[in-house]
């Protein structure tokens, strides 16, 4: 993400720029020279006094690596009647009445700890089509305070928070914004070694079975700690034990090797689905939770679609 920024010479420069002029005046020009150099010199430094309190100075241009956050919940922003331009420009101006309808964007979570107003704030962004961002809003002060702690860790680390929102309204009509982002606790994937490809929407937990064969593979990726929030992949298997044996279901996989598979009836349910997103996207993936069940070991949960 770039963000525009205009840059300003210091005084000193300024003042040092201006002696040496007012000094090769003074040589060609003698007395008169002198006097006009010490003229334009007074101007110069009564400028570099009065220039910065008279216009804000506008946000450096920086690049930061976009880090994915999790999608699982529901957060509505606030403060968007003061941005209707800039989502009205992202919508390119279309307008959505129903939660099907919503226009899809990508937003980007600013901490802003020199807020004036609220020391906690988090600015909402959203991506235009170059890359570019414009504000859309905040969160609400209470939320952006359990969330800025986080966001600060990643701008420490040279990396911004992104989500995915939803646009509403238009026409007679405000504009509103709500973004698709996990709760603190997990907002952070552990896992992101399938890159930034789309996850389904993380809305629903459904079980895996059969984590207790594959105990190894869970411990290698949660590394000591739980519990860990990490993307899934979803491939079409076939059952081979129980009353289901040879009827198709998903099998889960982490970091390419399987760790369980879905129930019988979860199969039937999230089949079709995930097929449907492996030809939209390429493969089927959704965030999961791994925690530790004590003497049941290592289990997994999806996060899938209602």
């Amino acid at each position: 993400m770039t963000m525009q920024q205009r840059t300003e010479p210091s005084p000193a420069a300024v003042l040092i720029a201006v002696a040496v002029l007012a000094l090769v005046l003074t040589v060609a020009f003698g007395p008169l020279g002198f006097v006009i150099g010490l003229a334009l010199f007074a101007l110069m430094f009564i400028g570099t006094k009065r220039g910065p309190a008279a216009e804000q100075i506008a946000p450096v241009r920086t690049r930061s690596r976009i880090r994915r956050l999790s999608t699982a919940g529901r957060v509505a922003i606030v403060g968007e009647s003061h941005y209707q331009d800039a989502i009205a420009e992202v919508a390119k101006h279309a307008t959505a009445q129903t939660l099907e309808d919503a226009i899809p964007a990508t937003a980007v979570l600013v901490p802003e700890p020199v807020n004036r107003h609220d020391h906690q704030a988090v600015r909402v962004d959203l991506l235009r089509g170059d890359g570019s961002a414009i504000t859309a809003g905040y969160l609400r002060g209470d939320q952006a305070s359990d969330y800025q702690p986080l966001l600060l860790e990643l701008a420490d680390r040279g990396e911004v928070g992104s989500c995915p929102a939803r646009i509403m309204g238009g026409g007679q009509r405000y504009y509103g914004v709500h973004l698709h982002l996990g709760a603190p606790r997990l907002l952070l994937l552990d896992h992101e070694a399938l890159g930034t490809a789309p996850t389904m929407p993380a809305e629903h937990q459904v079980s895996v079975t059969g984590e207790d064969a594959h105990q190894l593979v869970l411990h290698r990726v949660v590394n000591g700690r739980t519990p860990v929030h990490v993307i899934a992949e979803l491939r079409d298997c076939r059952i081979a034990r129980g009353s289901h044996v040879g009827e198709h279901t998903l099998e889960v996989l982490l970091e390419g090797e399987r760790v369980g598979q879905l129930t019988y009836a979860m199969g039937l349910r999230y089949c079709d689905l995930a097929q449907e997103w492996r030809a939209r996207t390429g493969r089927a993936l959704c965030e999961a939770v791994i925690t530790n069940e004590g003497t049941r070991g290592l289990q997994a949960k999806l996060l899938l679609p209602k």
